[in-house]
């Protein structure tokens, strides 16, 4: 998910070992989206994640931040934020499915599939 998040300041990386370009080996390399360790990575991250959300119709618990509701008819979505993992449920099968396609056209991600246990539970 930190792969997501778009940098706004400038952030500038050596070359990674065995991709140097010959001739080159000492400039460096401009990055446009987060990395994994990159302190700004968890920030980019949000920031992209909650505008989506907003943006969509999802309206964040003012309780807890990292909670997002979006309710239509008799329909509700749930998505709960944990650093990179999104923990969602919906009120029927159809949303839950449309929820998962929508958010793996939007964003590079990994469905992990039903829930077994979080954070050792």
């Amino acid at each position: 998910a930190f792969l997501n998040g778009v940098l706004k300041e400038e952030v500038y990386v050596e070359q990674p070992l065995g991709y140097m370009k010959r001739g080159d080996e000492k400039k460096v390399l401009r990055l446009r989206k987060a990395l994994y360790g990159l302190k700004q990575a968890p920030r980019a991250w949000n920031e992209r994640i909650d505008g989506y959300f907003k943006k969509n119709g999802y309206e964040q618990c003012p309780y807890e931040h990292a909670l997002y509701i979006k309710k239509s008819g008799k329909d509700m979505m749930v998505v709960a934020l944990y650093v990179n993992d999104l923990i969602f449920t919906g009120s029927n099968a159809k949303l839950i499915k449309e929820f998962k396609e929508i958010m793996k056209k939007e964003f590079e991600m990994t469905d992990l599939g039903l829930m077994k246990y979080f954070l050792g539970l």
